[in-house]
């Protein structure tokens, strides 16, 4: 508990000098929040907030409006909630913070994101990953495409949201899953305003990896009735982005390699770590994502309301991939030097012969997507009295992704020459030398090729009923309850080239016409490359015919017999490796969740201090069945012309089911002191649970074959526990004006029940395999502070009574700290980092200028990632910048950057110098008009 304790200090000591500085009062916000949100532009005014007079007079009230109205909304919110809360609002309809919601959650203190082709896709809170944080679009669970439970904010336009809240302690009421966090979205009502509103908004935008211009465009269209009794709303976007990300990359490090380090031909350097492929990368990528939404509201009477809510977004993305690699093999190495780390920096490749020896690989990949997803709500309210309010609400979501991807490789045999491998090559990157033509036509062999992917599917069907009723019982002012169900099923298909189809011609056992090939040039990270292209099409039907399939094998009976068994397998595939439905590794998980809560609002005076508190309990009951494929597997046989392939033997697949449930209580305590009108202390406390990640629960089993040193075995676990933590948080808030605050908090989090990917050696017909299954391990701590400031800078005369900012910063710790010198460290609390971000502005009644900086200190993702090697993440900072210029009306001439200085992506395993991948993340440039009328 002494870090607990050194947390409160710090917040005690800051709240001493921020109580020191003497700012005049502010009356402080109620505990209930009002049903219906403010109007834009009907929030008190700082002048109004620290003059309690002048606020009750309406004729001295000051608007205000843009960015100050979202600040403004954001800090009511955080300071009318009895626990640790932060809030950003939209400061109009259509006008949400950035392009990217979860580029705008990143400005939050304790909040971080991962990014995916330079976009934000999920966040950490705390230090705690996407999957431990539960994210809700108007107070209901989302389906997600992804093959976890962990939310997709690439699939959401910002365009569509109003607002979002990050609750960081934990109430009865919230739906359980979050030990990190819980993550509420909002999009507007139509009875917010009345009257007709219609926002819309018009762009290009071009990214700086590529040379295109694609658009975005979206509309908000609302309308109510005078007295905002019934409204409908409805928006659309469309947003098109054209990519090209280059990459230089490793595929992690195979580690305990016996080398020969000298040339003398015996492996006697022992305990090196090698690049398992040294790779150039191209990749195209064209996202397209459409959505939507619908809402209504129709107040029948003073005591019933209904609401109703749905959403539909599909994303697709056209991906096309350009490799160059080379795949090492550690029997061929010669002339290595090593480093302290056991980390080979250099070395040379022993001449390929026809049959061995290193290839350069032209490989074409695809990665597509077609994911949609959708939900639809309803709730009715009932009012019957000023004291009782009992709610209903109903919601159903599904989604869809599908994927096919292709990877084909067609390779060419270093043959007469001696590769060499230097790690630190020009531009301090790693690099192959002494290679044949890249660009060579002639040279090509068929090597390996399959078609995989699969289909994800996720259903959620939700059903809530709450009840608040209101009391004047002393200190007790008001008593919640409720029950929720929730039924979801995700369901996963794997599909695949049949066999013997993908590794018929391991080993480059076949030359390719030169007429298949064309050239492919880029530059990968500043590196001007040439290497081979070609069409899918016309290498799948080369792959059929007699002039390839003669080539392989002998005139023996057994080489005969497999190319019949290639062809026989070819021609019922209908002449194509298109992938077909796999029952290995398929399977699905259904999960029913029982919950019911209580919870107590209570409130009083210490003199003149008032207080307020919140307790109460969740209990949850988890049903679980699984249902999979179990299969055996017969015989491993080795691929004799390529001793890094090998041909799996199985048996027929089996059904397989199991069961499993749990049950918990989750106690939680919120309290709030105003020691004055402007300075809040908060304590909390809670138990939070996170269930497993749905794609770990499933029953079947998969093999992966590449020899000699990189097989692996990985499974599903249905009788995993979820994660449990203990909660502590502190907090003290000093708020100087509605805009304008500064706090300091601290945490504590006990975690139980982790869940690790166990490693362990297991071998199989002679072939070493790691073998990869999760279960439930050892405990760990978390805990840290943040400390937060932000302020208008209305006291300062003109024009410096137009500019603004915040600055938060976020200190991250663990009981668990990971050491890259232990081999054997199965366990780390991953995605933890320090972080801090830093916004400025300006604004005037037609101009408004934003800066915003964002900082993720260097953290370890992954404890098992690429070769069942630590990965670990560099430390990225990123600058944005947006202007907006009202024309004329309501409408605005707008642009934004992201990652104004073009910052890169960088990955690698134990040690820094064994870099996993370094990777473009692009500038994108938007450029457009708003229009609110």
């Amino acid at each position: 508990m002494r870090r607990v304790q050194f947390a409160a200090y710090l917040v005690t000591s800051a709240t001493i000098a921020l109580a020191a500085s003497g700012a005049a009062a502010q009356t402080s916000g109620s505990i209930d929040r009002p049903s219906v949100p403010q109007p834009a532009g009907q929030v008190d005014s700082p002048a109004s907030a620290t003059n309690p007079s002048s606020a009750s007079d309406a004729e001295a009230e000051i608007i205000i409006t843009g960015q100050r109205a979202s600040l403004a909304r954001a800090l009511e919110i955080k300071r009318e909630t009895i626990g640790v809360v932060d809030a950003i609002s939209a400061e109009d309809m259509g006008k949400f913070p950035d392009q990217n919601i979860a580029e705008s959650l990143q400005r939050i203190p304790g909040v971080s994101i991962d990014r995916v082709n330079g976009e934000g896709r999920g966040i950490t809170v705390r230090g705690l990953g996407p999957e431990f944080n539960t994210v809700l679009l108007n107070n209901r669970l989302l389906s997600t495409d992804a093959g976890g439970r962990s939310f997709s904010f690439d699939i959401l336009s910002s365009d569509l949201i109003s607002g979002a809240e990050v609750y960081k302690s934990s109430e009865a009421r919230l739906q359980e899953g979050g030990i990190g966090s819980t993550v509420i979205l909002r999009t507007a009502r139509p009875t917010d305003r009345s009257g007709l509103r219609v926002a819309l908004n018009m762009a290009g935008r071009h990214d700086s990896t590529s040379d295109k211009i694609t658009p975005f465009g979206s509309a908000v269209i609302s309308s109510s009735n005078e007295d905002r009794s019934f409204g409908i709303q409805a928006s659309v976007i469309y947003d098109k982005r054209i990519s090209k990300l280059t990459n230089i990359s490793t595929d992690g490090w195979i580690t305990d390699q016996n080398i020969d380090a000298n040339g003398d031909r015996v492996r006697d350097t022992r305990g090196v770590a090698l690049p398992r492929s040294l790779n150039f990368t191209s990749t195209r990528n064209d996202r397209e994502r459409i959505g939507g939404t619908f809402a209504l509201d129709y107040i029948f009477s003073d005591t019933l309301k209904f609401t109703m809510d749905a959403l539909y977004t599909q994303q697709k993305v056209a991906s096309r991939t350009n490799q160059l690699g080379y795949y090492v093999d550690p029997d061929r190495i010669t002339n290595a030097t090593v480093n302290g780390n056991g980390t080979a920096t250099s070395f040379t490749v022993l001449p390929a012969t026809a049959t061995a020896g290193l290839a350069s690989d032209n490989i074409v990949a695809t990665n597509p997507q077609d994911a949609r997803t959708y939900q639809i709500g309803g709730n009715l309210t009932w009012t019957p009295s000023d004291d009782l309010t009992v709610s209903f609400d109903g919601a159903h979501s599904n989604s869809r992704n599908s994927s096919d991807q292709l990877f084909y490789v067609v390779g060419t045999r270093q043959i007469g020459v001696t590769p060499t491998f230097v790690l630190d090559g020009a531009g301090g990157l790693p690099e192959m030398t002494n290679i044949l033509p890249t660009n060579d036509v002639s040279a090509p062999r068929l090597h390996c090729c399959s078609e995989r992917g699969g289909r994800n599917g996720d259903t959620v069907n939700q059903a809530t009923l709450d009840a608040t009723w209101k009391t004047d019982w002393g200190a007790l002012s008001k008593i919640q309850t409720g029950l929720l169900f929730t039924n979801r099923r995700k369901s996963t298909i794997v599909r695949e080239s049949p066999e013997p189809l993908g590794c018929f011609y391991c080993g480059y056992q076949a030359v390719a016409p030169a007429s298949l090939f064309t050239e492919f040039s880029d530059k990968v990270q500043g590196r001007n490359l040439t290497w081979l292209d070609y069409d899918r099409d016309a290498l799948v039907s080369y792959y059929g015919s007699a002039a390839a399939v003669n080539q392989v094998g002998g005139t023996t009976q057994s080489a005969i017999d497999a190319r019949n068994r290639f062809l026989a397998v070819y021609a019922g595939n209908n002449n194509s490796l298109d992938p077909i439905d796999r029952d290995r590794g398929s399977g699905t998980v259904r999960e029913n969740t029982y919950a019911g809560y209580v919870q107590a609002s209570l409130e009083g005076d210490f003199g003149d201090r008032r207080w307020t508190a919140m307790l109460g309990a969740r209990l949850i009951h988890t049903d679980l069945h699984a249902t999979g494929f179990s299969v055996t597997l017969l015989n491993v046989i080795q691929n004799p012309a390529d001793p890094t392939a090998a041909v799996p033997v199985y048996s027929p697949t089996v059904a397989v089911t199991a069961d499993n449930n749990y049950t918990y209580v989750l106690p939680t305590v919120n309290f709030r002191l105003d020691a004055t009108e402007q300075l809040s202390f908060r304590l909390a406390g809670s138990r939070t649970l996170t269930r497993p990640t749905l794609s770990r629960l499933g029953l079947s089993q998969d093999f992966v074959f590449r020899p000699p040193n990189s097989n692996t075995v990985s499974g599903g676990n249905p009788f995993l526990k979820p994660f449990l933590a203990w909660n502590a948080d502190v907090s003290a808030d000093y708020y100087f004006s509605k805009t304008s605050y500064a706090s300091i908090a601290g945490f504590y989090k006990k975690l139980q029940n982790f869940i690790i990917s166990g490693q362990q050696p297991e071998q199989y017909f002679g072939l070493n395999f790691i073998a990869n299954r999760p279960f439930n391990a050892q405990n760990g701590e978390v805990y840290g502070f943040e400390a937060a400031v932000q302020s208008t800078f209305d006291f300062l005369p003109a024009p410096f009574s137009n500019f603004g900012g915040s600055a938060n910063y976020t200190k991250v710790e663990s009981s668990i700290k990971f050491d890259p010198s232990l081999s054997n460290q199965t366990f780390n609390v991953e995605g933890l980092s320090d972080s801090a971000n830093l916004v400025l502005f300006y604004e005037d009644d037609r101009l408004q200028v934003r800066g915003a900086y964002n900082w993720r200190a260097p953290f370890l993702r992954q404890t098992f990632g690429p070769q069942s090697q630590p990965e670990n993440i560099n430390g990225y900072d990123q600058i944005d910048a947006s202007a907006s210029l009202r024309m004329f009306g309501e409408f605005s001439l707008y642009a934004e950057v992201l990652n104004l200085t073009n910052k890169k992506f960088r990955s690698y395993s134990r040690f820094d110098e064994r870099l996993i991948t370094l990777s473009d993340q692009g500038r994108r440039v938007t450029v457009g008009v708003r229009g609110n009328f």
